[in-house]
């Protein structure tokens, strides 16, 4: 049987291969849906990169209330003459609850420290009293605090203070929980915390403005001073 080919006529076979030619180069022209597939590509890098600032400048304007609850609480403690009653410090520390709204105050927890060096060595230091207050889950929720006289070992920075001196020591933590996913937080403050929380930390060390204020006990006593 003769080749189909063969049988065709060059003239025919010419003008295939240039409407070929054409089609393809207007196939390659073609432009239509080009907007279509890149907006298909960009939609969801621009989707995490929105998600990611919102969770990111949630995170830093929640750890800046942290920074700001130690500094305060730390502050008004230290402003304190002589004694200071647990009434008083519980005072002190729910400011710490109003400060973090609206974020809840249920994972905030705060431990304010007196603590105080040795009359001839200065990085001998312990801490006179201590008190941990818990914030609360929100409306009907309840704060805990508690409150004691110790005379332990607490080492605070070099040169802080200086012989027979006291310091102020506030330590604010907060479980930060991300609005929306935690990959921005793994990369941003590390992989503290469990169960998608991330713990926010503060401290912050303040001298008293004139003395050394101890702690009231419930019954009205002060807590002793440390013993070198």
């Amino acid at each position: 049987m003769p080749n189909a080919r063969a049988q065709m006529p060059r003239g025919a076979v010419s003008r295939l291969a240039v409407r070929a030619r054409a089609h393809i180069r207007r196939w390659q022209r073609n432009t239509e849906g080009v907007a279509a597939v890149e907006f298909a590509f960009i939609v969801p890098i621009m989707s995490v990169m929105f998600m990611g600032a919102v969770e990111l400048s949630q995170a830093i304007t929640v750890d800046r209330r942290v920074s700001q609850v130690a500094s305060s609480t730390a502050d008004l403690i230290a402003r304190a003459e002589t004694s200071i009653s647990q009434t008083e410090i519980s005072d002190i520390m729910k400011i710490g609850g109003y400060v973090m709204e609206p974020s809840s105050a249920a994972p905030l927890q705060i431990i304010l420290r007196n603590v105080t060096s040795s009359p001839t060595n200065a990085s001998i230091t312990k801490q006179s009293w201590t008190c941990t207050y818990k914030g609360s889950g929100g409306a009907g929720g309840t704060s805990t605090q508690t409150c004691e006289c110790t005379n332990t070992a607490f080492t605070v920075p070099a040169n802080l203070i200086t012989t027979n001196d006291s310091v102020v020591v506030a330590e604010v933590t907060y479980a930060y929980k991300p609005l929306v996913f935690d990959f921005f937080m793994k990369q941003s403050f590390g992989t503290s915390g469990s169960s998608g929380t991330y713990t926010l930390a503060q401290t912050v060390y303040m001298k008293p403005r004139s003395q050394t204020a101890m702690l009231l006990q419930t019954s009205g006593t002060a807590c002793p001073a440390p013993t070198f």
